[in-house]
């Protein structure tokens, strides 16, 4: 099940995507406004259905802010259906662009298509705006500089950013770093080498 927003000052257009994506099995939530959207979206957040006429602002500002800070798929639902428009809607950075009016069936289809997408892209977690983790290479990056941490700092940031929602304690570190060497105190040393480098 995927998480999905739909910014949409339509009532009516928003509730026929709803129905039709929460019937593919999604979870789905509706706002109407740039401001609600900013309060709405998280890193939790697989994808956004977007409109570009919104009542307090441009959509493509908003689509632009939402992918620098969470990487977030967008996917464009507009009435906007001229060539600039399209090519300012990929120049934010939407992954897909569908105009009013429009097939629920074929959205549906959209929405699976940057979702499958999306997901073969590289693994990233991002922590902030600052710190990147890549599970895949086994790196970390602040700013865009490679953090050096040794492999138990890997695996130890590695667990507290896949568990970023609730508290981790010391003993469930342990067991993840699964080293000899990983003892209590081992494990507040790395805390303290992985806060000074990252």
């Amino acid at each position: 099940m995927y998480n999905i927003l739909i910014v949409e000052d339509e009532c009516k257009i928003a509730e026929t995507a709803m129905e039709y994506l929460q019937r593919d099995g999604n979870n789905v939530r509706h706002v109407t406004t740039m401001s609600d959207a900013l309060r709405a979206v998280d890193a939790e957040t697989d994808l956004i259905v977007l409109d570009l006429m919104l009542p307090d602002g441009r959509g493509e500002d908003l689509c632009e802010h939402i992918i620098n800070l969470y990487n977030t798929p967008v996917i464009i639902l507009t009435s906007k259906s001229s060539e600039q428009s399209r090519i300012r809607g990929f120049a934010c950075g939407a992954d897909d662009y569908l105009t009013k009016p429009f097939s629920p069936r074929e959205l549906v289809a959209k929405v699976k298509s940057v979702l499958k997408r999306a997901k073969q892209r590289d693994n990233i977690i991002r922590l902030g705006n600052e710190i990147m983790i890549y599970p895949d290479r086994r790196t970390v990056t602040k700013n865009n500089i490679a953090v050096k941490l040794t492999p138990n700092e890997y695996k130890i940031l590695l667990c507290l950013a896949n568990n970023r929602q609730s508290v981790v304690s010391r003993d469930t570190l342990v067991e993840d770093i699964n080293a000899p060497d990983a003892a209590d105190r081992t494990v507040d040393v790395h805390i303290r080498h992985n806060t000074a480098k990252t």
